[in-house]
């Protein structure tokens, strides 16, 4: 067996392959011989079918699967030894197996096409600039977050009349002129939390209501656009938008929140008995879990922003002709070049950064260890149990990071997390970063 690569050009190569019946004809012969013993047929006992018919009737299969085993083989060993950093897979040339006659021709030439990773330089130095956000969270947002708790602990009660902030269940009908539209109208159950609409004319026809009452109401003025309106009705966009503008709706339900009161009761609920004992560290301690979870939101653009700024500043090209025949032979539905030209520029920049990153990482030599991925599984698990003011022994976590990372993909994704995070590190030690705190309000303005 012989195997050749030609670079056509930097990005670009082909593998021809060229096998001999004596590369296969041994291994070709074992499976046959494998077959025979399992082969059953009319007037011939289990494994007692002559080799002859059993050569007849998978001969030719079995000498497929074999040649292809082998040239897959072949390829990975060129691959590793020549040391080959190829995009996706080789892909067979197209039409080049089209004058094979796989019964009677014995020697075999094949040609691959390759794409190959490209070279590139990557600098990450002082004149790198970034900026890393504090998000600081301001009286207001703390006090939504308290507003938040004490309706997550308060009391449920059905008001006879709605008000203000409750929340109502309707049967809503579309309107035609006076009359409800019976064919082709948009006719069902909703609910509406009164505190999600912000304007007084559109909460003012609901307020006072009971249940059984009845009234109009313009559905599509609840928000501030059709999208915000479709929201808060818990209607599609789509369904809101082709609808009339009124519907008449019936109160069928009114549910009321009684928030709970800033005491040593509701402390001892969300944070553990004794571990708040005023309102003055109530506050203190919302105000710095609001900090953790905003911090979350500045990481995040500091990661978005090293994404584009490298991305920017690092050019190469890609073989993306041949990443298109690729992507296409490799769909898991029957999928044509042109779909793949339409989603074809994320996947580029998802490939290239994916180099940048493996660059980064090899030259680098950033590694995770496996001790590394439990803890940070951890600490996921502890900060999801955490939001519900639970806390967790580390013997449980330890047991529920386990199940966690026994699932490959969540191993992966947790993998790749902490890969990001060294990443990032990397980042802040060779480039120029000014950190900067910001309210939440002036961070969203962000772009």
């Amino acid at each position: 067996m012989n195997i050749t690569q030609e670079n056509l050009d930097e990005l670009n190569a082909v593998l021809k392959i060229k096998i001999e019946e004596k590369d296969y004809k041994d291994t070709v012969l074992d499976t046959l011989k494998k077959h025979q013993k399992s082969a059953k047929m009319d007037g011939f006992r289990p494994g007692k079918v002559p080799f002859g018919m059993v050569k007849k009737m998978y001969g030719t299969s079995v000498k497929l699967d074999e040649i292809n085993k082998l040239i897959n083989q072949k390829i990975q060993e060129h691959l590793t030894e020549n040391k080959v950093n190829v995009l996706g897979q080789p892909l067979p040339k197209e039409d080049t197996e089209l004058s094979i006659d796989w019964n009677t021709q014995k020697d075999f030439e094949f040609t691959y096409e390759m794409g190959i990773a490209p070279e590139f330089d990557l600098k990450i130095d002082g004149r790198t600039k970034f900026t890393a956000y504090k998000v600081v969270p301001d009286d207001s947002l703390v006090e939504n977050y308290i507003d938040e708790i004490t309706s997550r602990y308060g009391k449920y009660s059905s008001p006879e009349e709605i008000g203000e902030s409750d929340v109502v269940t309707l049967e809503i009908g579309e309107l035609e002129g006076d009359q409800l539209k019976e064919e082709d109208g948009l006719n069902k159950t909703v609910t509406i939390s009164l505190d999600r609409i912000d304007k007084k004319t559109a909460k003012k026809p609901f307020l006072g209501k009971k249940v059984g009452d009845n009234f109009n109401v313009d559905l599509k003025k609840l928000g501030k656009d059709i999208e915000e309106s479709a929201s808060i009705a818990g209607l599609k966009k789509e369904e809101l938008e082709s609808a009339g503008d009124k519907f008449q709706v019936q109160v069928t339900k009114i549910s009321r929140v009684e928030k709970a009161e800033l005491n040593q009761e509701l402390f001892d609920k969300v944070y553990g008995e004794g571990t708040v004992k005023s309102e003055e560290e109530f506050r203190a301690k919302v105000k710095e879990e609001a900090g953790g979870m905003l911090a979350g939101h500045g990481d995040s653009k500091f990661k978005n922003d090293v994404i584009e700024l490298l991305l920017d500043k690092t050019t190469f090209d890609l073989p993306d002709e041949f990443l298109k025949r690729w992507l296409v032979a490799v769909a898991e539905k029957q999928t044509t070049k042109e779909d793949i030209e339409k989603e074809y520029d994320q996947y580029q920049k998802s490939l290239k950064w994916q180099l940048i990153e493996n660059k980064i990482i090899t030259d680098n030599d950033i590694k995770v260890e496996n001790e590394e991925v439990i803890e940070r599984a951890k600490s996921l698990i502890a900060a999801n149990f955490a939001q519900f003011g639970q806390a967790v022994s580390d013997e449980d976590l330890n047991t529920y990071a386990q199940n966690i990372l026994s699932k490959e993909e969540e191993r992966r994704r947790i993998f790749e997390e902490v890969y990001m995070d060294k990443i990032l590190e990397f980042v802040k030690e060779k480039a120029k970063v000014e950190e900067k705190e910001i309210s939440y309000d002036d961070f969203i303005k962000l772009d």
